[in-house]
């Protein structure tokens, strides 16, 4: 099985916002790290609090406990 790469990946800094459905676990916590790091806008929701919300939240992430379709908006 042949994985397709895309022909262009687009930058960063053209992306807008990204929403991230489970922000708080382990694997989409350090794609929305990284993220953050490049400057993009994140925004998510997970169904509990925690200190890792916290710490996104730090970096300046949007985060929501509870998921609900309002919450993603234009991302």
């Amino acid at each position: 099985m042949k994985i397709p790469v895309p022909a262009e990946l687009l930058p960063a800094d053209r992306l807008g916002r990204v929403h991230f459905v489970g922000i708080g676990g382990a694997g989409l916590s350090a794609i929305a790290r990284i993220m953050l790091a490049r400057g993009v806008p994140v925004s998510g929701s997970d169904g509990a609090d925690s200190a890792t919300l916290d710490a996104l939240r730090a970096l300046g992430a949007t985060v929501h406990v509870g998921h609900a379709a309002e919450q993603v908006g234009d991302a």
